[in-house]
């Protein structure tokens, strides 16, 4: 970066920092300068910005006026030190050893005091530079410290140098501590707190009262007089949560989000002071001057915009007030502030995730209620024509008058007729499972009145088609006894008996049981019949899906009784398993929770 395009970006002066951090650094530099034997000593520490800021300068009067709070990349300083000599933890820089171009640049961020003529054959010249570069344990740099005007007016050997080193290492980490104690105390102070705050707030309760759980301690946090925030509308959230002070206009919010837009670009905050808008490079200048009013109007020391995002994505802001008798807003407390800015972003997201989720569940409820009632009307209103049609297919065959060239379709309508009589039926039990769930309507029922009185409805079929019905007896009374309804039990057990009967050859055999299983009730209906295949298997519990056997579908059936069937055990907590192989026989295990 040259002096020229530094120039053009005006830097935040003053910004490191606590008062009482800046006066421990001051002490140290009067320290440094008394042991070493030099008149001056200063001190720059990093920023959160990538910035060098001169916070101490001993010895000097006019040199403090004029760099104290003063920036610079530390970038400048490489010229000019690349051409002096290291000597232990300092280099020494000659100003006959320096390029005019790298001495042009480094003189805008320095100070050359005057001294008088010396005699002396190694002189220390005004233009001179003694500079040890100020390090933390992980090696990167944390600041520089120089030191000026010798009290002997000589330049330093090499052996004073090292003896300099030697003497200093302490002073040295400590400075260096003292920088990255700043900033991770600013860190902790801010983060910490509000942190714990964001993650613990319950973001199923929506964005605006999660931002108003976390407000009050934010404001605490930051030590602000006021706390605003702003969440902008997206993907997922129907309409922004605005939080904002009464003298908030549509400009203002306006310009606002575009600071925070230009601020999340440079990975900082915005800070709005009475002469300028710090951090958000770029911003139009209406809405800068806009801004800046804002804090003179008021008489507040300063606005920062934090943005609040994640992911790639600004979600809204924070707009942090201080006035003027509070703490200046410092470059670590940014830091701090971006942190909890991004926390605070993924707690709106997982708020919006959740505001989303219960829309869709509302919408897919009425979904689902609106099919239920829409399959009970068809239902029923095909019941009464479906009862004419066969009442007057029965009077036809019963006629004198129907011959056997008639014979034959009249048959085939009313084995039609009966089959929609039975989808009817099944579609009016599809429609009304599942709506006796509630908890008061529940009670105990034993699973063995169940198997019973299914055993006697496919009795009959059974003993037509030539199959046998095995019911083995329960281990002790009362073990097979579950909490539920009653009527959708009923279906499970019917449905699973019939369907093992429907689907057996004469001869088979069809065992019904039951096991109490610690504290789960198994009902197990097997047969020796067809088998299902496994890619069947695979949708067997699909509404209307008939096998792909092509001896399976000459047999009469829906395709809902296992639909049924499934959404009984899945109301009642439960589970079911089907093991089969085809031609072999298949095994349905109903397992419930026992009361």
């Amino acid at each position: 970066m040259t002096s020229q395009q530094v120039d053009a970006v005006r830097l935040r002066d003053d910004s490191w920092g606590e008062p009482a951090d800046r006066e421990v650094l001051q002490r140290i530099a009067a320290d440094v300068a008394s042991r070493a034997g030099f008149a001056v000593c200063a001190i720059e520490v990093l920023r959160h910005d990538g910035m060098l800021e001169f916070v101490a300068v001993h010895g000097s009067p006019e040199g403090s006026a004029r760099l104290l709070g003063q920036a610079s990349p530390p970038d400048v300083m490489v010229p000019v030190l690349s051409c002096g000599a290291e000597c232990g933890a300092f280099t020494f820089v000659a100003v006959e050893w320096v390029t005019k171009e790298a001495w042009a640049q480094m003189r805008v961020y320095s100070h050359v005091p005057d001294l008088p003529p010396s005699a002396l054959e190694d002189a220390w010249d005004a233009e001179d530079m003694l500079v040890a570069t100020l390090r933390g344990r992980d090696g990167e740099v944390r600041g520089m410290l120089y030191l000026d005007e010798p009290l002997d007016g000589r330049r330093p050997t090499a052996r004073r140098l090292l003896t300099l080193t030697d003497d200093l290492a302490l002073t040295f980490t400590a400075v260096a501590g003292a920088v990255e104690r700043e900033a991770l105390a600013q860190r902790y102070r801010l983060g910490h707190a509000a942190r714990e705050l964001i993650r613990s707030a319950d973001s199923r309760r929506g964005v605006a009262q999660l931002l108003e759980e976390t407000r009050t301690r934010l404001r605490e946090g930051f030590r602000a007089t006021d706390l605003h925030v702003r969440v902008l509308a997206g993907e997922g959230a129907r309409e922004e949560y605005t939080e904002v002070s009464a003298y908030a206009t549509p400009e203002l919010l306006t310009a606002v989000e575009a600071a925070a837009r230009l601020a999340y670009a440079a990975g900082t905050v915005a800070v709005v002071e009475r002469d300028e808008v710090w951090g958000a490079r770029g911003l139009d200048p209406g809405q800068r001057a806009l801004l800046t009013g804002l804090v003179v109007e008021h008489g507040l020391g300063a606005v920062v915009v934090v943005p609040v995002a994640t992911g790639g994505q600004l979600l809204g802001l924070m707009a942090i007030v201080r006035t003027a008798d509070q703490d200046r807003w410092v470059e670590s407390e940014s830091a701090a502030a971006v942190d909890v800015g991004e926390d605070l972003g993924r707690a709106v997201l997982d708020a919006r995730a959740f505001q989303k989720e219960q829309r869709l569940n509302a919408e897919l409820r009425g979904v689902d209620a609106y099919r239920t009632e829409l399959i009970a009307t068809i239902a029923h209103q095909m019941k009464n024509p479906i009862g004419a049609v066969l009442g007057h297919l029965e009077m036809l065959e019963d006629h004198h008058a129907v011959t056997p060239v008639l014979a034959g379709p009249l048959g085939a309508m009313a084995r039609a007729t009966e089959r929609l009589e039975r989808l009817a039926e099944s579609l009016l039990t599809l429609s009304n499972v599942g709506r006796s769930q509630t908890a008061s309507m529940r009670a105990p029922v034993d699973l063995v009145a169940l198997v019973t009185d299914a055993e006697e409805l496919v009795s009959v079929p059974a003993a037509r088609a030539e199959v046998r019905v095995e019911v083995e007896p329960v281990s002790a009374p009362g073990s097979a006894v579950v909490v539920g309804t009653a009527d959708d039990l009923a279906h499970v057990v019917t449905n699973l008996l019939s369907n093992a009967v429907k689907y057996s050859d004469p001869g088979a055999s069809v065992r019904v049981r039951l096991d109490r299983v610690g504290e789960e009730v198994v009902l197990t209906v097997a047969d020796e019949g067809l088998g299902i295949s496994e890619a069947d298997q695979e949708h067997l519990f699909t509404e209307f899906f008939r096998s792909t056997d092509a001896r399976a579908l000459g047999r009469p059936g829906t395709g809902l009784g296992l639909t049924i069937v499934r959404r009984v055990v899945d109301g009642h907590g439960g589970r079911i398993e089907v093991d089969s192989t085809v031609g072999v026989g298949t095994t349905f295990r109903v397992v419930l929770p026992a009361a």
